[in-house]
């Protein structure tokens, strides 16, 4: 289980969008940002539901994918990529999170990119 009592302290200050799920999918944190993000959708009202129901159906396919790959010990991060119809580019990193070496959820990172402050290594 995620404990969520210290999540805002630690991640209110971050320039990007925060949203906590657990093992079973439901949200259960989300920063300022995500809350503001997500406000046509909800926002603070989607803490409690499952992620996957505020996703089409290709995304939820995604989402159960990932996280069979989590509970079946793969605990690498999935990075995803966006380039928007309006010219910014949106990336989105999923964290696996674990309790005692146990998957017990996700932490999804979402930021705008400004092209000019990408490095390219």
């Amino acid at each position: 289980m995620i404990d969520t009592g210290e999540l805002g302290a630690h991640f209110a200050g971050l320039s990007t969008t925060v949203t906590i799920a657990d093992e079973d999918g439901c949200i259960v944190f989300m920063n300022d940002r995500a809350i503001a993000h997500y406000a046509d959708q909800g926002g603070e009202a989607l803490i409690g539901t499952n992620l996957r129901d505020c996703h089409n159906p290709t995304s939820q396919e995604k989402i159960r994918q990932m996280y069979a790959r989590h509970c079946a010990g793969d605990l690498s991060p999935t990075r995803y990529h966006e380039q928007r119809q309006d010219g910014t580019a949106r990336s989105i990193v999923v964290i696996p999170i674990t309790v005692e070496g146990q998957f017990r959820g996700i932490a999804e990172l979402m930021w705008n990119e400004r092209r000019e402050l990408v490095h390219e290594t």
